[in-house]
């Protein structure tokens, strides 16, 4: 499990964050949802332990600030909204750069790995292309591969791993936003988590077990979609009129965009 307790970070002097508490429990989807500048991607970076923040974060039991970058490294990985590469790696060589955390791991199956993960996120073949020449919704699906290669077991040790990902169906077309949020759920279902932070508001319905919405550094309401996910909530969250309507065969939550008006 994931805690953070009263997490608060500044940015240039300025709080961007304010006082967010959220747990995230292994065999769950977590979802952060919000505004654009609603703190989302800052509150994701914080519990990742990649900005300094104040109050307490911790990764099955322990304080992410006293382990090592290995020992955090192998125990979750972060997918960010966007990842520049300046050399001409192949797809193969990024995806292998998960694989290079903690020592000795998986050295005897890298190559099964590789091929695996890029299978896994509908890229089998792409191994010995460039990554510039791969569209944007590709290069989006090489880099999950790198993160999913570097925590590939969803349990270690007897502990749960965490996905942290960042808008990660941001490029991508409904084929494949379908094939990453099913991926994140079988990745839940072996034993690992998922923290992910969302626009898609139907998918987040679809998916997420939890739900964490955002507004100005602060949590607003949190908690399964179908609780969340109310037509004043919505409109407080996003500044937004919306009808949230539910399928009757699942009870999901659904929102009709044409039905929106600011």
């Amino acid at each position: 499990m994931i805690i953070a307790k009263n997490l608060t970070v500044s940015l240039s002097g300025k709080t961007i964050v304010h006082g967010v508490s959220l747990e995230a429990k292994a065999g769950e989807i977590t979802a952060i949802v919000g505004p654009n500048g609603s703190g989302k991607t800052t509150t994701l970076k914080a519990i990742a332990g990649e900005l300094a923040s104040k109050g307490e974060i911790t990764l099955n039991g322990k304080d992410i600030r006293k382990l090592e970058p290995w020992q955090l490294a192998v125990k979750r990985a972060v997918l960010p909204q966007a990842a520049t590469i300046a050399f001409p790696f192949t797809v193969r060589e990024i995806v292998r750069l998960g694989l290079t955390v903690g020592p000795n791991r998986h050295a005897d199956r890298i190559d099964t790995i590789t091929a695996e993960a890029l299978a896994a996120v509908d890229l089998a073949g792409f191994a010995g292309r460039f990554y510039q020449e791969l569209s944007g919704g590709e290069q989006q699906r090489v880099q999950l591969a790198r993160v999913l290669s570097q925590i590939w077991e969803p349990t270690l040790e007897g502990e749960p791993c965490f996905l942290m990902l960042d808008e990660p169906v941001s490029a991508l077309d409904i084929r494949h936003q379908l094939t990453i949020m099913r991926l994140a759920r079988r990745y839940c279902q072996g034993g690992g988590g998922v923290i992910a932070v969302m626009h898609d508001l139907n998918l987040t319905a679809m998916f997420a077990d939890q739900m964490v919405m955002m507004k100005n550094g602060r949590i607003e309401r949190s908690g399964p979609p179908s609780k969340v996910m109310t037509d004043d909530a919505m409109e407080a969250v996003f500044s937004c009129r919306m009808c949230i309507n539910g399928v009757p065969s699942a009870g999901v939550p659904f929102v009709l965009p044409h039905t929106a008006s600011a």
